[in-house]
């Protein structure tokens, strides 16, 4: 089962020399880190269904079921310090970058991004946290297959006379 904010996560640590526990998906139960490094959390956003499609194999009576969809995620990058300010950029350039190219297409995913960069740090008030969304939309597949049991024989209907 591909699971696209995972591959996001580890590009975004790999291409940012990031600790993997640094980039994390959102959990409701998630507490930032109290030093000044940055974080990254990534969080689903909507889910954008393009197609999808039963097909019947009669050879091996299998049903595989298909969908095609571009899942928007928000990519949200913090720190006490000024380096998630600063740094903000380097996800943008994660994203586009060979080791990001190796991922998507080893996993048969494809990652683009919105042209905005979202200043959040008037959320957090006077705690001076900087930090900044990147909306990111990946495009990917979901794939199941199932045995069908098609029932051709059927009971004679019983009469009941009274």
């Amino acid at each position: 089962m591909i699971k696209p904010d995972i591959i996001l996560c580890d590009i975004l640590a790999h291409e940012m020399g990031l600790d993997a526990s640094r980039v994390v998906v959102y959990d409701q139960n998630f507490k930032p880190p109290k030093d000044d490094d940055i974080y990254i959390i990534i969080s689903f956003s909507y889910s954008h269904i393009i197609a999808s499609t039963n097909r019947y194999n009669a050879l091996t009576g299998q049903e595989k079921k298909s969908v095609s969809k571009a899942d928007s995620f928000n990519v949200e990058i913090a720190s006490k310090n000024t380096d998630a300010k600063y740094r903000k950029e380097e996800i943008i350039m994660a994203l586009t970058s060979t080791y990001s190219e190796q991922k998507q297409e080893e996993n048969q995913i494809k990652i683009s991004r919105n042209s905005r960069i979202l200043d959040l740090s008037y959320i957090d008030g006077g705690s001076s946290l900087h930090r900044y969304r990147i909306p990111v939309i990946i495009n990917s597949m979901s794939t199941k297959n199932d045995i069908v049991e098609y029932f051709d024989k059927y009971r004679t209907p019983e009469e009941e006379i009274t």
